[in-house]
Protein backbone atom coordinates (compact mmCIF):
# COMPACT_ATOMS: atom_id res chain seq x y z
CA UNK A 1 0.00 0.00 0.00
CA UNK A 2 1.26 3.63 -0.83
CA UNK A 3 0.17 6.56 1.07
CA UNK A 4 0.81 9.89 -0.18
CA UNK A 5 1.63 12.87 1.94
CA UNK A 6 2.54 16.47 0.53
CA UNK A 7 5.22 18.30 2.40
CA UNK A 8 5.84 21.99 1.31
CA UNK A 9 8.87 23.93 2.41
CA UNK A 10 9.96 27.28 2.25
CA UNK A 11 13.42 26.76 3.33
CA UNK A 12 12.60 28.52 7.32
CA UNK A 13 13.21 26.57 10.41
CA UNK A 14 9.52 25.47 10.43
CA UNK A 15 9.24 23.57 7.04
CA UNK A 16 12.74 21.84 7.93
CA UNK A 17 11.24 20.43 11.78
CA UNK A 18 8.30 19.10 9.42
CA UNK A 19 10.69 17.14 6.86
CA UNK A 20 12.60 15.79 10.09
CA UNK A 21 9.80 14.62 11.59
CA UNK A 22 8.57 13.19 8.57
CA UNK A 23 11.66 11.74 7.80
CA UNK A 24 11.98 9.88 11.27
CA UNK A 25 7.82 8.76 10.68
CA UNK A 26 8.04 7.55 7.39
CA UNK A 27 9.31 4.06 7.89
CA UNK A 28 7.47 3.22 10.53
CA UNK A 29 4.34 1.35 10.13
CA UNK A 30 5.29 -1.70 8.22
CA UNK A 31 3.97 -2.79 4.88
CA UNK A 32 3.39 0.70 3.89
CA UNK A 33 5.63 2.48 1.44
CA UNK A 34 5.30 6.74 1.78
CA UNK A 35 5.61 8.31 -1.39
CA UNK A 36 6.53 12.22 -0.14
CA UNK A 37 5.70 15.09 -2.47
CA UNK A 38 8.49 17.86 -1.57
CA UNK A 39 6.31 21.22 -2.35
CA UNK A 40 8.21 24.82 -2.72
CA UNK A 41 4.72 27.04 -3.74
CA UNK A 42 6.46 30.74 -5.03
CA UNK A 43 4.38 33.67 -4.42
CA UNK A 44 3.38 35.79 -7.63
CA UNK A 45 6.03 38.25 -8.38
CA UNK A 46 5.14 41.98 -5.82
CA UNK A 47 4.76 44.67 -7.73
CA UNK A 48 8.67 45.53 -7.18
CA UNK A 49 9.71 43.34 -9.44
CA UNK A 50 7.05 44.68 -12.03
CA UNK A 51 8.73 48.34 -10.90
CA UNK A 52 12.32 46.85 -11.68
CA UNK A 53 11.32 45.81 -14.99
CA UNK A 54 12.62 42.25 -14.49
CA UNK A 55 12.26 40.34 -17.84
CA UNK A 56 10.01 36.96 -17.53
CA UNK A 57 13.24 34.83 -18.11
CA UNK A 58 15.28 36.46 -15.34
CA UNK A 59 11.65 36.31 -13.22
CA UNK A 60 11.57 32.35 -13.85
CA UNK A 61 15.38 31.93 -13.14
CA UNK A 62 14.95 33.85 -9.64
CA UNK A 63 12.37 31.97 -8.54
CA UNK A 64 13.52 28.71 -9.45
CA UNK A 65 16.94 29.72 -7.79
CA UNK A 66 14.75 30.40 -4.40
CA UNK A 67 12.88 27.50 -4.50
CA UNK A 68 15.71 25.21 -5.13
CA UNK A 69 16.70 26.75 -2.03
CA UNK A 70 13.89 25.96 -0.42
CA UNK A 71 13.75 22.39 -1.16
CA UNK A 72 17.55 21.51 -1.38
CA UNK A 73 18.38 21.04 2.85
CA UNK A 74 14.56 19.26 3.20
CA UNK A 75 15.32 16.85 0.16
CA UNK A 76 18.71 16.24 1.71
CA UNK A 77 17.34 15.51 5.09
CA UNK A 78 14.53 13.01 3.19
CA UNK A 79 17.17 11.06 1.08
CA UNK A 80 19.21 10.83 4.68
CA UNK A 81 16.68 8.79 6.05
CA UNK A 82 16.25 6.38 3.16
CA UNK A 83 13.06 8.42 1.60
CA UNK A 84 13.49 9.57 -2.28
CA UNK A 85 10.91 12.70 -2.26
CA UNK A 86 8.98 13.80 -5.48
CA UNK A 87 9.88 17.38 -6.15
CA UNK A 88 7.54 20.23 -7.18
CA UNK A 89 7.45 24.07 -7.96
CA UNK A 90 4.52 25.98 -8.33
CA UNK A 91 3.67 29.59 -8.44
CA UNK A 92 0.60 31.19 -7.07
CA UNK A 93 -1.37 32.35 -3.65
CA UNK A 94 0.26 29.45 -1.13
CA UNK A 95 -2.37 27.90 1.14
CA UNK A 96 -4.41 27.41 -2.18
CA UNK A 97 -1.97 26.57 -4.32
CA UNK A 98 -1.00 23.73 -1.12
CA UNK A 99 -4.65 22.34 -1.18
CA UNK A 100 -4.70 21.84 -5.12
CA UNK A 101 -1.78 20.25 -5.54
CA UNK A 102 -2.56 17.84 -3.02
CA UNK A 103 -5.73 17.12 -4.47
CA UNK A 104 -4.12 17.08 -7.89
CA UNK A 105 -1.49 14.38 -7.18
CA UNK A 106 -3.87 12.06 -5.12
CA UNK A 107 -2.26 13.09 -1.71
CA UNK A 108 -3.11 11.49 1.24
CA UNK A 109 -2.36 14.22 3.79
CA UNK A 110 -0.44 16.88 4.14
CA UNK A 111 2.36 17.74 6.60
CA UNK A 112 3.89 20.86 7.16
CA UNK A 113 5.37 23.57 9.87
CA UNK A 114 3.48 25.65 11.57
CA UNK A 115 5.80 29.18 11.30
CA UNK A 116 7.55 29.80 7.99
CA UNK A 117 8.90 32.67 6.46
CA UNK A 118 5.79 34.84 6.12
CA UNK A 119 5.14 38.40 7.87
CA UNK A 120 5.59 38.85 11.66
CA UNK A 121 1.87 39.59 11.94
CA UNK A 122 1.16 35.97 11.17
CA UNK A 123 -0.11 35.23 14.83
CA UNK A 124 0.18 31.93 16.10
CA UNK A 125 0.17 29.01 13.53
CA UNK A 126 0.44 31.76 10.86
CA UNK A 127 -2.16 32.38 8.09
CA UNK A 128 -0.94 30.22 5.75
CA UNK A 129 -1.35 26.84 7.65
CA UNK A 130 -4.45 28.20 9.12
CA UNK A 131 -5.88 29.09 5.31
CA UNK A 132 -4.19 25.31 4.41
CA UNK A 133 -6.27 23.49 7.34
CA UNK A 134 -9.58 25.50 5.88
CA UNK A 135 -9.43 24.40 2.19
CA UNK A 136 -7.59 20.62 2.58
CA UNK A 137 -9.80 17.82 1.12
CA UNK A 138 -7.31 15.61 3.41
CA UNK A 139 -6.01 15.79 6.73
CA UNK A 140 -3.24 18.14 7.73
CA UNK A 141 -0.66 17.46 10.10
CA UNK A 142 1.25 20.33 11.82
CA UNK A 143 4.81 20.15 13.03
CA UNK A 144 5.43 23.21 15.26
Amino acid sequence: MTYKILLPVDGSEGSLRATRHLAKMAGMVPNLTVEVHLANIQPVGDDWMTRRSFKAEELAAMEAEWADAALAPAREILLAAGVTPILHTRQGDIAPTIARLADELGCDQITMGTRGLSPLSDLLMGSVATKVLHLAQVPVTFVK
